[in-house]
């Protein structure tokens, strides 16, 4: 068995969200005395346009390589760099995530059984600022690898990235079959279509119990409680 992980809304759940709590620090850090915050707030939501246009065509639009350089443009001054550390922050600041216990477990469990364990998020942001922020939830050391859509591009349900998890688990696993891929994820037309469409199993965090009208969910779980049943299901 091999487990790919959706990131968001799978590995660490969204109490809140709001991209101006973010915007605020980094106007406050960098462009405070280049205009005000109400312009910054006006570029930051016609950006969020270009980025909604982007993700209809299943491209990804990667804040700090075709983000950040426009605000420079835009207010002047040198373009913006972010490590990863920085951009796990900017994420932080507005995002208020929480790690379901339940996951937490599950991942210890998975581990002790040496099931290979890898990441694949549709995201803005680079795979580094993704880990390290799984590392501060204390979970990031279960994972071989990750990989982020801000890198490869293009975003889930797109079959060259999910052949990009795959492929690379498959060659570090060379024991394994595509067939014993279980790829765990909350959003039906990215994760479980995705999943489906490369012939590996998907399993379903159907948080809003929903209906797999086309029969795809390997699993259909109401709750990350449910995902033990893919222990207990044998395949292991």
């Amino acid at each position: 068995m091999i487990l790919i992980f959706d990131y968001f809304e799978t590995l660490l759940n969204t109490k809140s969200m709001d991209f101006n709590r973010g915007l605020y620090v980094f106007w406050e850090n960098y462009y405070k005395d280049k205009c005000s915050f109400e312009e910054i707030k006006k570029l930051g939501e016609d950006l969020f346009q270009v980025l909604l246009e982007k993700h209809k065509k299943g491209e990804e639009y990667p804040f700090v390589e075709e983000e950040l350089p426009i605000y420079a443009e835009k207010f002047g001054g040198e373009i913006v760099t972010m490590s990863a550390e920085e951009e796990a922050d900017f994420l932080m600041h507005f995002n208020d995530f929480e790690l379901d216990p339940n996951i937490e477990e599950f991942l210890k469990k998975c581990s002790q059984k040496h099931i290979p364990m890898y990441v694949l998020s549709n995201s803005g942001f680079r795979a580094e600022a993704l880990l390290e922020i799984l590392n501060r939830f204390g979970i990031g050391k279960y994972f071989q690898n990750l990989w982020s859509s801000a890198d490869f591009g293009r975003r889930k349900p797109d079959r060259d990235f999910f052949e990009l998890a795959i492929g690379t688990a498959l060659e570090e696993n060379p024991d394994e079959v595509r067939e014993n891929i279980i790829f765990i994820g909350d959003t039906y037309e990215t994760d479980v279509a995705g999943a489906h469409l490369t012939g590996i199993k998907p399993a379903w965090l159907n948080w809003k119990n929903k209906s797999d009208e086309n029969g795809w969910a390997t699993y259909d779980l109401a709750s990350a409680e449910g995902l033990f049943e893919i222990l207990d299901s044998g395949n292991d």
